[in-house]
Order: structure tokens, then sequence, then C-alpha cells
């Protein structure tokens, strides 16, 4: 009997969730339909699925387990958790979930959870795009005790036409896409079309191609917003004894060490960046959890970041942290070649939206990129606050980290 009664109230739960407003339906897809690409991507689930899982779980969102504990999918603690957990007070079940703080970690989570169990081998064996199939395959996992799960599955997909997910999903080779914008790329010059022998940095050994005429058109498109993000004050030029640059990025060479800059006979007509890039050290942080790694985690900020070594690519460190790597570079704003130095902090988590730090002073070769690493705040935030005068940033400029 108390078997019975305990199965009634699981179901009971299950059901409930599976109630929602159309607005919130579309609302959540529109939010969070990318997270679900990514995953596929990334881990081969596919994105359909993905993405009615967390609807039908989360209650499309508007669950109280959704809303305070960033819980999207009902994961439960379990012996190998160790972060923070939370109780809903009316979930008569008694049930202990997991508690994130963002819904990309909850996303993450969840694609650990059915790629590193064995129960769930077999589903990887399907098509991607045979999303009935998944379904029933989840629940003949055992993934949900509701006996409709896999139809409610499929009824949210193609109520939603979430399949349309799954073909870019499939699409390997697109850009890559978040659940927010992406911040625009930091290059302040158009490259020229020119072959080069590879180029040994301090990261890593660069192979500099000819850029491609969409992209070249796409830099051009975007050439008022680029210039924007790269906030170099304008000052006289120093140059110091020659030196390699730090990396090469589309035919640039970048020099990201402080007061770092070739000579100007080496300089010459070539394109080239300075800027400043945020590093720390172990002593200078406080010492934060990360359950998925065993690299010491600290934090900056309330958000979570590692310490780049010497050589380290961001490729590495996703797969150290258990994280994607366009999901690394998405919270630190890293795109095309840019690998981090040693020293470089890398932020595991999406940054802030405020700060304790209200300005900063601007010093040669700050960029927003920089303010944005250096004070763990989300880089559109910097850029929506501070827009650029017509004469430019200065040295000595106040920037609004987070001004009242």
């Amino acid at each position: 009997m108390k078997k019975l009664l305990l199965l009634f109230i699981c179901l009971s739960t299950l059901c409930a969730y599976s109630q929602y407003a159309e607005e919130d339906v579309l609302n959540y897809i529109d939010n969070y339909s990318k997270l679900a690409v990514q995953s596929m991507r990334t881990y081969k689930i596919p994105a359909s699925v993905k993405l009615a899982q967390a609807i039908y779980s989360s209650n499309a969102g508007q669950s109280k387990v959704a809303k305070e504990a960033r819980n999207h999918f009902g994961l439960l603690c379990n012996a190998e958790y160790q972060g923070e957990q939370y109780y809903e007070t009316s979930d008569r079940s008694g049930n202990c979930y997991r508690t994130y703080n963002t819904v990309a970690e909850s996303f993450q989570d969840h694609n650990i959870f059915l790629t590193t169990r064995p129960r769930y081998e077999s589903l990887f064996q399907l098509a991607p795009t045979d999303y009935r199939a998944w379904a029933n395959g989840l629940q003949a996992c055992g993934y949900s005790i509701n006996p409709e799960y896999a139809q409610r599955l499929i009824n949210i997909i193609e109520k939603y036409t979430l399949t349309r997910f799954d073909k870019q999903g499939l699409q390997q080779n697109q850009e890559n896409e978040v659940a927010e914008p992406l911040p625009v790329k930091q290059e302040v010059a158009e490259p020229k079309a020119v072959e080069q022998k590879p180029v040994e940095t301090r990261t890593e050994t660069a192979v500099v191609t000819s850029t491609p005429k969409h992209e070249k058109n796409k830099q051009k498109a975007n050439k008022q917003e680029e210039q924007k993000q790269q906030v170099v004050p304008q000052t006289r030029n120093t140059y110091n004894n020659d030196v390699e640059p730090d990396t090469i990025i589309n035919g640039i060479e970048v020099y990201i060490q402080r007061g770092k800059r070739p000579s100007a006979a080496a300089a010459g007509n070539k394109p080239i960046i300075t800027m400043n890039v945020f590093t720390a050290k172990p002593n200078e942080y406080k010492v934060s959890y990360f359950p998925y790694t065993k690299r010491d985690v600290y934090e900056n900020n309330k958000i979570k970041f590692v310490i780049a070594q010497k050589g380290e690519t961001y490729a590495k460190i996703a797969r150290e942290t258990q994280l994607m790597e366009s999901d690394l570079r998405y919270y630190n704003d890293a795109f095309d070649e840019y690998e981090p130095i040693e020293g470089e902090v890398v932020y595991l988590q999406m940054k802030n939206t405020k700060s304790d730090v209200s300005y900063h002073k601007l010093e040669m070769a700050d960029s927003f990129r920089y303010l944005s690493q250096k004070y763990a705040i989300q880089l559109k935030i910097l850029t929506k606050k501070n827009q650029q005068p017509a004469e430019g940033f200065t040295v000595g400029s106040l920037i609004c980290i987070d001004c009242k």
C-alpha cells in the first residue's frame, strides 16, 4: 500500500510539471534552444529531446525547483553529488534536488548524467534524428517512472516542431550558438589574405591561413562594433626591444603582456594589437568548490575560475572541467584562434551582471574584454553602460563597471 501511495505521489508531481502556459513554452524555447543545440553537437543528445525534457521537467522554467535551484531536469542529489541541495517544500516526496548557479550548468550536468551512466549507453546507438526512439528509450532505461513520459516528450516535440533544432545540431560547422547573444569579436583591423608559415607563440603554435571571402565580408559588416569593443586608450606609441608576438589571430600579431610591443622597425606596416590580459595567482583569490574537476578552482565576484597553465588550450581546460569548449570560450569572450596564456583567468560560469567596483581608470592597452575578465562582469553589460565618445577613450578615462 505504501509503494502504491509513493508511486501516486511521484506521478502526481510529474503530472503537475507537465502543466504550463503556451507563452511560457514559447519563451523557454527562445531562451534555451541554443543550449540544446550545443548539447547535440558535443554530446550527440538530440536537441529536440533535450529541450522537451527540460520543458517537461521544469514546467517550462516555471517550477519552483527551476526558479530557485536553476535545476531544469529534476536531477536529484546522490552519493556523488557534493554541491548545494534544495528541498521543494510543496513536493511531498521530500526529494533533494541539485542546485546550480546558472541554467547552463543544469544543462551541462544533464549532459554528463546521460553520457556517463551505463544504463543510457543504448540511447547513443540510436539515430540522433529519431526523437521517437530516444523518447521511448529514455523511458525504457528508467529515466522516469511516469508511464506516459515518452509520449509526453513526443507530444511536446511535435506540437512545437522542436525537430528544427536537430537540424541545427547536425550542422557542425555553424558558428557557436549559446543561450544569449554572442559578443562581437575583438579585432581592430581587417587582416590581409596572405599565407604565413606556422608561428610559435607563448600559448601554442598558431597556423595562420588566408581569410575566406565570407569572413572578410562579416568583418567589414561588424567593423564599427569591433572598434567599440577594443577600448585601447589613445596615446603615443612606445616601443620596447624586438619581441615575439604572444599569438597570431587571422594574421594579426597580438601582444598581450602589459608594456610588451615590438620596435618600430620590427613592426613595420604589419597589423598588430596590444592588449592587456587578466591573470591571477593562486594565493590572490578565495578557493571555491566545483564538482566536475580535480583542478584548483577559485572565485572572483562570486564567479568560479581556474588559472591557465603554460601551453594549455580552452579545449584542454574544457575536458578537465567537464564543460564544452564553446561554453568556455563564450564565458570568457574568447573566439577564433585565441588561447589563454600562462596565468590567465578562465571562468567556468557566465560572468556576473553586478560588481562592487564602480569605476575603472583606463591604462594603456586596457580593453572591454580585459575589464570584463578583471571584474568578472559580463562584456555586454560593460559595452551597454559605456558608449564610446567621439574622441575615443584615453588613458585615465573612467569606465563605468557598476556605477550608480
